[in-house]
């Protein structure tokens, strides 16, 4: 489970250590410490979930992150990324299947509230779930078992063990909006006293709303999604299909296939944004970075995209001996060859020094035998090669004769060659992981 040391996660480790020695062999808790470094005390903190632990004969596991806000994020929001990233490396470590958060029913409260303060849509103001994965991932399950507890009643338990824990100085800082929410909410529930019930139960409903919109996205999603026809495109939208839809099936859609491929669903303001370039107008190849993702429009689809690379790889050279296949790590992919004595490329061509290399402007192919040679940029354009996939799909070079253009095929023209052997040469990319950020 999460221990922060603070009240609630000590109360609710006492409570489940208490709870696996009663269900017996085979429960096992462990405690999961992130040290943030972000408060002068932090040092304090982790010492004192050791000692908690060792006493309470209790596995700790401790790991120290560092706070990068993003582009656009706040100090809380990375906070938060890193925190989950360093919860799923620890469950790893220690074999943890289920990951219990302390979360109580004064915190859904308090983040239903602030949620639709900023303006949150239907999702965001179901709360925070009870149980959901904690990633796309890990296998690992995220269990808040405390959400309809009260912190009087966590503070009664606290009080009838003799439990000791530490204490935040920053959460009586109220220039942090759940701070000064917070303090203001004994005035709230005092003029409206059912107020955290009403609150928990519009998340409620919120929640069921908020299933039945997937289950209608998901619904025409099926009839719209294939996965990408590429190494680089993970997956892929029919855009007519998508502007058939009303706007807000059509954003439903797009926040559910986002949340699909494991990466958070973007902001109103953001969705818009990705609505107008990528559905709306028809012209151009716009390209929205988004969560690791790069969506792009390319004539009849929108494509979820892995990002290129800053810039195309520079030359290799390299030494055909006669194996099967040359990974070539710097350009993400690898040489196949295979003995193709009618069509294949003359082998005396291939034990010359090899070179690849990004294109230079001007190449010029023969993609069929007794075809035309043909401008590599005509080529790509009838293949179907979007320009940004051009720059970094590297062509393979035979002294100053061209062999092969990955994504379009050999070169075919060989008159002065032997009839045999010959080797038929392929281009096989392989795609980047992506890390998907936590949920």
């Amino acid at each position: 489970m999460a221990l922060s040391g603070g009240r609630d996660s000590v109360a609710l480790l006492h409570a489940a250590r208490a709870a696996a020695a009663e269900w017996g062999v085979g429960a096992r808790v462990v405690a999961l410490h992130v040290h943030h470094g972000l408060q002068a005390d932090a040092d304090d903190w982790d010492r004192f979930c050791a000692a908690l632990c060792a006493q309470w004969q209790v596995g700790y596991f401790v790991r120290r992150v560092s706070v990068q806000p993003e582009v656009g994020e706040g100090v809380e929001a990375a906070a938060r990324r890193a925190r989950y990233a360093a919860l799923a490396a620890m469950c790893a470590d220690s074999g943890a299947r289920l990951l219990l958060f302390a979360h109580h029913q004064d915190d859904q409260v308090e983040t239903v509230l602030l949620r639709l303060f900023r303006g949150a849509g239907v999702a965001g103001m179901a709360g925070m779930p009870g149980l959901r994965p904690l990633d796309e991932r890990s296998g690992v399950t995220l269990l808040r078992p405390w959400l309809d507890v009260a912190r009087a009643e966590i503070e009664a338990y606290c009080a009838a063990n003799a439990l000791q824990w530490v204490d935040d100085p920053s959460n009586a800082d109220e220039r942090y909006a759940r701070n000064a929410l917070r303090a203001h909410l004994p005035a709230l529930v005092a003029a409206f006293p059912a107020l955290s019930a009403n609150v928990v139960q519009a998340a409620a409903h919120f929640a069921q709303a908020g299933a039945l919109i997937d289950e209608l996205a998901a619904a025409s999603l099926a009839a719209l999604a294939r996965p990408g026809r590429d190494a680089d495109t993970l997956a892929e939208l029919d855009l007519a299909g998508l502007r058939a839809l009303p706007v807000a099936h059509a954003d439903a859609v797009l926040r559910f296939w986002l949340r699909d491929l494991g990466v958070r669903a973007p902001s109103t303001a953001r969705l818009a944004a990705m609505r107008e370039q990528l559905v709306a107008h028809a012209g151009g190849e716009p390209a929205i970075a988004h969560e690791g993702l790069v969506l792009r429009r390319f004539r009849d689809r929108v494509l979820a995209c892995t990002p290129p690379p800053i810039a195309a790889p520079a030359p290799v050279m390299l030494d055909w001996r006669g194996e099967a296949r040359i990974v070539v790590p710097g350009w993400r992919g690898e040489l196949h060859f295979f003995r193709d004595d009618t069509f294949g490329v003359p082998e005396a061509a291939l034990r010359q020094p090899l070179r690849l290399a990004a294109r230079s402007g001007g190449e010029r192919i023969v993609l069929r035998p007794g075809g035309p040679a043909r401008a590599l940029k005509q080529a790509c354009q009838e293949a179907g090669i979007p320009a940004w996939r051009r720059a970094w799909l590297p062509l393979l070079w035979s002294g100053d004769t061209l062999v092969l253009a990955a994504g379009l095929g050999m070169h075919r023209r060989w008159p002065d060659a032997p009839a045999a052997p010959r080797w038929r040469v392929e281009w096989h990319p392989r795609p980047p992981a992506v890390a998907m950020p936590p949920h």
